[in-house]
């Protein structure tokens, strides 16, 4: 029922890349490379549903890969997925921007309900992106705690 359930939290992620060094953000915070004594870039709770707006502002493809969840693709480039036609996914490529007009997108529900709760990580799939920067990590805390 992810489909219908009300959303807590909209977000806006993006990726970027600046002279070989590569960033998954959430709008508003800066482009950072992942530092693993970074505090997480996303703080949530358990039992909430998200809904994440993933941009690709970059020249190449990235596939957005979240870790210990997995994610209800419903829209690609601000298009809507039919809910009979909607899959669930734990890595999606988002295509590359072209240099100009809208960037591309992915448009996902994040589903916090289930047991899942701590830090882990969310990132591009391709290894040479993920070891240059291409990270960051969402804690999930119990509720009210």
């Amino acid at each position: 029922n992810l489909a219908d359930a009300p959303v807590d939290t909209q977000r806006l992620l993006y990726f970027s890349e600046v002279s070989f060094m590569y960033f998954i953000t959430v709008d508003g915070q800066n482009p950072k490379a992942f530092d693993p004594e970074d505090p997480p870039a996303i703080i949530t709770t358990k039992g909430a549903v998200e809904e994440w707006t993933i941009q690709n502002r970059a020249p190449e493809v990235h596939d957005f890969h979240i870790h210990q969840i997995h994610f209800l693709l419903t829209a690609v480039n601000g298009v809507p997925i039919p809910k009979k036609q909607q899959q669930f996914y734990d890595t999606y490529q988002v295509p590359y921007w072209i240099g100009g007009g809208d960037y591309p997108s992915i448009t996902v529900r994040m589903d916090f309900r289930g047991a899942t709760v701590g830090d882990f990580v969310y990132h591009c799939h391709s290894l040479k992106h993920e070891d240059h920067g291409m990270m960051a990590s969402i804690r999930v805390k119990k509720p009210g705690g």
